[in-house]
């Protein structure tokens, strides 16, 4: 990890079946599992969030329980894992988020996700914009295709943001 950050929080960014058929990578949820343990392994918290259709006819992407809808398998909140439900793009438009950070005591945020050129984009930006070191694990996120995902990488590295692989995270 190149610059050191106290308190560190993992935000995984839409791991939902109807995202994950856009991913380019199908590789990158067992990545980001890994990611997960070795977060969970050094005491860091796990924030799961979702994107939930905000039109209720829209019933597979709109019921958090639908399997559209569901968490992939192994990217569900665990017992007292924070669930941050969004109805747009950014997470960061959810006003809770950013207290929970806070209430964290969050430095840095991990993002794994689906999908790199756009709800994990965002996440990366607007976290950076407030003010939190941000690190993306590149291999354990899935883009809308491989040159999308390249390019978004990138463009956050070009803006400060640290791109990781799901290895490094593991030697952390």
């Amino acid at each position: 990890m190149g610059k050191q950050a106290g308190n560190t929080t993992l935000l995984e960014i839409d791991w939902q079946a109807w995202i994950a058929e856009m991913g380019h990578d199908s590789r990158a949820a067992v990545r980001a599992r890994t990611v997960r343990s070795a977060a969970r392994a050094r005491g860091w918290p796990v924030i799961c969030s979702r994107y939930l259709s905000a039109d209720p006819a829209d019933r597979s992407r709109a019921d958090p329980h639908s399997p559209d809808a569901s968490f992939l398998a192994g990217l569900g909140p665990e017992p007292g894992d924070p669930v941050v439900t969004k109805h747009d793009r950014d997470i960061f438009d959810v006003a809770e988020l950013p207290a929970l950070l806070a209430r964290l005591h969050t430095d840095r945020l991990l993002l794994t996700g689906l999908v790199t050129d756009h709800g994990v984009a965002l996440a990366a930006i607007s976290a950076a914009a407030r003010d939190w070191a941000v690190t993306v694990v590149a291999d354990a996120c899935a883009a809308t295709s491989a040159r999308a995902h390249d390019q978004t990488l990138a463009e956050l590295r070009a803006a400060g943001i640290e791109i990781v692989g799901a290895d490094e995270v593991a030697t952390w």
